[in-house]
């Protein structure tokens, strides 16, 4: 017998595998948890976008001291291509937004120069100038449902056209300098040390990054450029949404010609032209999805830094100014391709390497069907009354109250509660919208119910439910978010109040637990759920934990690893504290719930019987990865379901009594067993109904097994009228 001590997240399990240090290491489920990282999305296009950068400055005389050259332009440019990468989110295109530059950096000068009017009045007017060229989008696009790329390339000529217009009109007052010192500000004037167009396009940088990512108003955007239909079906005001993008895409446009204006001091129509072609590169080499649905201003302002390295290095080379349109075109181009394989490719690698077998060692395998021996086949179950057939959908634990009263989950979500006599009086008594799977009873005689998807809920008398716990402190190196209790599986109380629950994956929900039995992973933990509601993992590596059941004495609980087919202890009080020591090795069968039994021993079903092939498979795990791969999951070689095999042990790990439904027909899947009143309670995650099995009086003891052990008079359930 073999101990192991607690470390910071519980008791390591890993070593009860029989695996090398090295099967701890999960390569192809690690690159699949990194693809499946929604920053991984515009990783890859981004890392490129930036080697093209270094590229450039190794390749042409471009370096340090040619900085300022490239942030000058960055802030006017920042806030267009801020604005584009809103409306590509929201699964639009913008391709006016240079002529919105031109045409409101001439309207500035126009407005300040000619018409004299004061710059408190010229500053928001370009602002909301640009808004209203946006809003012409907007309304053609969200409310006439006219194309984005015609609509906004028309707009492209015609705003440019409305620019070249009102330079002919205006061509001499233009030509007048005029000294303002708001002009000089905006141009060449800093905040706190920050030059002014930098300072005013990191606030929008911030605000719009903030709005993207934190707010109902962000995920709108995203949530219309992912699907408009399933948008529109949720109550997402689609056209408001598109419209908004088009308009704030205009706004920040217009912001970037006043400050090119004030910049350069003079304005002409070809200010802005070709800017689209400039943003639209920018956003694309920073990992804006052009599908819609993706992307991040950050990335994209990384994005428009690595334009401006590169038209400063066509410049620094001497390059004539079509080759750096050239350039950004080619750019464009390659990065859209990319975009396009990229974002198909890391979803289907992710998919792809989802699963990833580890290796399991078990022991010899017991021939069950060998005559003269405990595990004798026989046909004590085939007899139980079905409960609820017909109406019950797959009950994978129930309870019962001091009344009789039985409860049970359904894959529905639904508990169901059967009185009368012999319980054929059902309803749904509660809709939990999860999973209802292991079940048990508080000191207080409340009904505990382990949820698969959601967490661990309490039942109240009226079938209100109440939610215990369903998170956990998230593990400090882990990529996919481990803080979530979503596969909880089977739960019990100890006399302090604590609830332990096995939450058989942290990487797979309820619903599959067949990827689970055949990864064969230590994926799982157990988990302490105190009065208070705080939780602590208390196991942690553990191959499919399976089944939780305080012992009689209240010192420890027993734990069943389906996946390693043993059952072992883990002491929660006593000189053994904090120790795991086992009960149960190389069981013929892959457990499941453990329930304690009237007689002072315990109930023990089995979900599945190894077979020679399936264990031949544990040590094999790349074969298990190509099967996963290449067959349908209903044709993968899995240990032998439907077997309809209870048995009873002690303590000390002897097995007392084996019982079983030799013709299959009526309980093929037992995966929890109740004792209430001299009768066993079969439950079955893929039955139709719950077994009634009367026991022989010689198997019956004083215990009430419900009851929380070390309680002092062992507090009845409540009666859930």
């Amino acid at each position: 017998m073999f101990l192991f001590a607690a470390r910071s997240r519980g008791i390591d399990a890993f070593p009860l595998t029989g695996g090398r240090r090295r099967d701890r290491l999960a390569p192809s489920r690690t690159l699949s948890e990194l693809f499946g990282q929604r920053w991984t999305e515009g990783a890859v296009p981004l890392a490129l976008a930036v080697l093209l950068s270094v590229l450039v400055t190794i390749v042409t005389p471009v370096g340090a001291g040619d900085a300022p050259l490239v942030l000058d332009e960055v802030a006017e440019k920042g806030l267009v291509v801020v604005g584009l990468t809103l409306v590509l989110v929201g699964g639009g295109i913008d391709l006016s937004v240079g002529s919105v530059v031109g045409l409101v950096s001439l309207g500035a000068m126009v407005a300040s120069r000619a018409w004299n009017w004061p710059m408190a009045l010229v500053i928001p007017a370009a602002v909301l100038v640009g808004a209203a060229l946006g809003a012409v989008n907007g309304f053609l696009i969200a409310r006439v449902n006219m194309r984005p790329f015609i609509t906004t390339l028309v707009t492209l000529v015609a705003f440019g056209g409305a620019a070249a217009a009102l330079q002919s009109a205006y061509s001499l007052p233009l030509g007048l300098p005029r000294e303002d010192i708001v002009w000089d500000f905006l141009g060449a004037g800093a905040v706190a040390g920050i030059p002014t167009g930098w300072f005013v396009f990191a606030v929008a940088l911030v605000v719009v990054h903030v709005g993207l990512t934190r707010t109902r108003w962000g995920w709108w955007i995203a949530a219309v450029g992912s699907d408009r239909r399933s948008a529109r079906r949720n109550g997402i005001p689609v056209t408001h949404v598109v419209f908004a993008t088009y308009v704030l895409s205009g706004a920040l446009a217009g912001g970037a010609g006043l400050l090119t204006a004030a910049r350069l001091g003079r304005t002409d129509p070809d200010v802005g032209q070709g800017w689209e072609l400039m943003a639209l590169t920018a956003v694309v080499l920073g990992g804006v999805s052009l599908k819609g649905g993706r992307g991040s201003v950050l990335r994209a302002t990384v994005g428009i830094v690595v334009v401006q390295v590169i038209q400063q290095g066509t410049i620094a080379a001497g390059a004539e100014g079509s080759a750096y349109t050239v350039i950004l075109a080619a750019a464009l181009l390659l990065f859209a391709v990319l975009d396009l394989k990229w974002g198909k490719y890391r979803r289907t690698t992710a998919e792809k390497l989802r699963i990833d077998p580890g290796r399991v060692t078990l022991g010899p395998l017991a021939d069950v069907t060998e005559p003269g021996t405990v595990w004798t086949v026989n046909d004590r179950t085939t007899g139980a009354t079905p409960i609820g057939l017909g109406r019950i959908e797959g009950a994978e634990d129930c309870a019962v109250d001091r009344e009789g009263r039985m409860y049970c989950g359904d894959r529905r979500g639904w508990i169901w509660r059967f009185s009368g006599p012999e319980d054929t009086e059902g309803e749904v008594f509660s809709r939990t919208g999860g999973m209802p799977l292991g079940h048990a009873w508080d000191r207080e005689g409340r009904l505990l119910v382990a949820v698969g998807g959601m967490g661990v809920y309490r039942v109240h008398a009226d079938g209100d439910t109440e939610l215990l716990a369903n998170k956990v402190r998230r593990s400090p190196f882990s990529l996919l978010d481990d803080s979530g209790l979503r596969a909880v599986d089977d739960l019990d109380v100890t006399a302090d109040g604590a609830v332990y629950v096995s939450d058989f994956s942290t990487r797979t929900n309820a619903a599959e637990y067949m990827v689970e039995l055949v990864e064969s992973r230590a994926n799982g933990r157990v988990v302490r759920i105190d009065p208070d509601g705080s939780t602590e993992v208390v196991i942690s590596n553990h191959v499919f934990p399976n089944g939780v059941c305080t012992s009689h004495d209240g010192m420890s609980i027993l734990v069943a690893s389906t996946g390693l087919c043993r059952v072992d202890r883990l002491w929660t009080s006593g000189p053994k504290q904090g120790r795991m020591e086992p009960v149960l090795e190389n069981l013929p069968g892959h457990p499941d719930n453990i329930n304690r039994s009237s007689d002072g021993n315990y109930w023990l079903p089995f979900v599945s019987m190894r077979t020679p092939m399936s264990d031949l498979l544990t040590r094999y795990p790349a074969v298990r990865r190509r099967m996963t791969r290449e067959v349908p999951l209903d044709s993968w070689v899995v240990p032998q379901l439907n077997v309809s095999c209870v048995m009873k042990f002690s303590d000390e790990g002897e097995i007392l009594d084996v019982l079983w439904d030799s013709t299959l027909a009526n309980h093929p899947m037992v995966t929890a067993v109740k004792e209430h009143d001299g009768h066993l309670y079969l439950c079955g995650v893929s039955n139709n109904r719950v077994g009634r099995l009367a026991l022989r009086p010689e198997e019956i003891g004083p215990i009430d097994p419900a009851a929380v052990p070390g309680t002092k008079a062992a507090v009845a359930p409540e009666v859930h009228r």
